[in-house]
């Protein structure tokens, strides 16, 4: 299974399609190495980061974590892809 890490847009350039462009690049290599499934972890509360991925074909999985290594507690999600055969 693959795993996106990051994908980090500056707000200036939100709604132009860098972020789309980021994650199909990075779809494509993890294609490319073989996977054909994919998972990330978003912070619950980042709905606009959520809509982003959902409207790129993931989907939550149900499963989360906490995170209180920076001092604060988060919570994550989990979002799964499965990469279509072409």
């Amino acid at each position: 299974m693959g795993e996106i890490q990051a994908v980090y847009v500056l707000p200036k350039h939100w709604g132009q399609g860098v972020g789309k462009l980021l994650m199909e690049a990075g779809l494509c290599r993890l294609a490319e190495a073989g996977y054909r499934e994919m998972v990330l972890w978003v912070l619950e509360s980042n709905e606009r980061a959520r809509r982003f991925y959902e409207a790129g074909g993931w989907r939550a999985d149900g499963s989360s974590r906490t995170d209180d290594s920076r001092g604060m507690t988060v919570t994550e999600v989990r979002y799964r892809h499965h990469q279509r055969d072409t």
